[in-house]
């Protein structure tokens, strides 16, 4: 006999819980402490689960949900369907469930194509990254900046964990071999630097002792005072030669060595200085001289002016070194005689040239026959009565004696 019933379960005498399936009862299960109403409620709620589960799927396929865990979810609510055990409209969950598998193993092959893709993009990525360590790590150590090779390292290294965390998962075998070239670039820098500072410091031992070896030698020439000069320039070119060390070392070295030349260069502008102080009268003695002979400038024969200046000079010579900031403006008084004095003497002799001066006499030789030559033409025309004539040949006898008498000045 049955107790209670609605549209889609019923309750028998006996507390025993059916859904109405294809049109018939099928036994859900029992709620024998509870009245009929409250047997029902409680199977419906479970139905309304398994209804709120077939929609969750059916969004998440819509969303396009990971393919794997949609199939899980799918098969679960098959097995509870396919053995009822809730009250409602069963056949209608199937209905909705039975086209969803299509859709998912379309789903299923569509992720697999691009999660191959991403994998290969990955691979892409996480090659470039061992490339770029590879390219670094074939460098030539010495050529390697290795405060920036570190910085770009670490750079490297942070960006393949965060590939790791954040690309498509590659497969183990190709992971593995990639981290591995990773990893021998990185030891292979690690090592690279390592020697390059060693070799380094080996360089900067060496430097520091050869320079020190080229200070003490430097220091000892300080007796020797400003004629120690030369051999300190032999040892800066010897400095200039020697390996260098890291920069501060280098900085103090130089640092004594450069106080032991200056001590050299300091003593030669103090003898230097004593030697001007002594040569003060020399060049007063020089100025006056100078004035005294300012006539040389305004001399015009060639003869007097060489005199005058080898004078000057036997005298200038006779005196002395001035002091060494009088030099320059002395020099260029004595420089201003002997243009002067050389002005003249080429003049002279572009006058007196033998050569030109033949060449002179022959012209001169040519001209006075053209003039002679002329003035018989012209009394001839004067004797024929041809008065044109004649006027034309005496201006040009006029000529002829001009170009002579320029000559003969020359």
């Amino acid at each position: 006999m049955v107790e209670s019933t609605t549209q889609w379960g019923r309750v028998t005498d006996d507390g025993t819980v059916e859904v109405l399936l294809a049109d018939t009862w099928h036994a859900v299960g029992a709620y024998p402490d509870g009245t009929p109403e409250e047997a029902l409620a409680l199977f419906e709620r479970k139905f309304a689960d398994l209804e709120a589960q077939v929609s969750l799927v059916e969004q998440r396929v819509k969303a396009g949900a990971p393919a794997k865990d949609l199939t899980r979810s799918l098969k679960k609510l098959a097995e509870e369907l396919q053995t009822p055990n809730s009250v409602g409209d069963i056949q209608s969950l199937r209905d909705r469930i039975a086209p969803l598998q299509e859709t998912i193993d379309q789903l299923t092959a569509t992720q697999a194509k691009q999660r191959e893709e991403a994998v290969a993009a990955a691979v892409v990525e996480r090659e470039q990254i061992v490339a770029a360590i590879e390219a670094l790590s074939a460098k030539d150590p010495s050529s390697i900046r290795w405060k920036d090779a570190s910085a770009e390292v670490d750079a490297l290294f942070e960006r393949w964990k965060d590939h790791q965390k954040s690309a498509a998962r590659l497969p183990k075998n190709t992971a593995d071999q990639l981290w591995k070239r990773f990893k021998n670039a990185k030891n292979a820098l690690e090592r690279g630097k390592r020697a390059h500072f060693q070799e380094r410091d080996k360089v900067a031992k060496a430097a520091k002792s050869s320079k020190r070896d080229l200070i003490e030698k430097a220091v000892a020439l300080g007796p020797k005072g400003a004629d120690g000069i030369p051999a300190y320039r032999a040892l800066l070119e010897e400095w200039k030669k020697a390996p260098r060390g890291n920069r501060q070392l280098e900085d103090q070295l130089w640092a004594q060595f450069k106080a032991a030349g200056d001590a050299l260069y300091q003593a030669k502008s103090a003898a230097e200085e004593a030697e001007d102080q002594a040569n003060a009268e020399n060049g007063v003695a020089k100025k006056t001289l100078i004035k005294e002979f300012s006539n040389i400038l305004t001399m015009t024969d060639h003869r007097e002016a060489v005199e005058r200046i080898r004078l000057f000079h036997h005298r200038f010579r006779a005196i002395g070194h001035a002091p060494r900031s009088m030099v320059k403006s002395i020099d260029a008084e004595v420089r201003k005689f002997d243009q002067h004095v050389k002005k003249l003497e080429a003049e002279h002799w572009e006058k007196t040239d033998p050569e030109k001066q033949a060449r002179s006499q022959s012209f001169l030789g040519q001209i006075d026959d053209q003039i002679a030559s002329l003035e018989q033409q012209k009394s001839e025309a004067e004797k024929a009565g041809d008065q044109k004539l004649a006027t034309a040949l005496a201006s040009e006898i006029e000529t002829k004696i001009a170009w002579k008498a320029v000559l003969t000045e020359a």
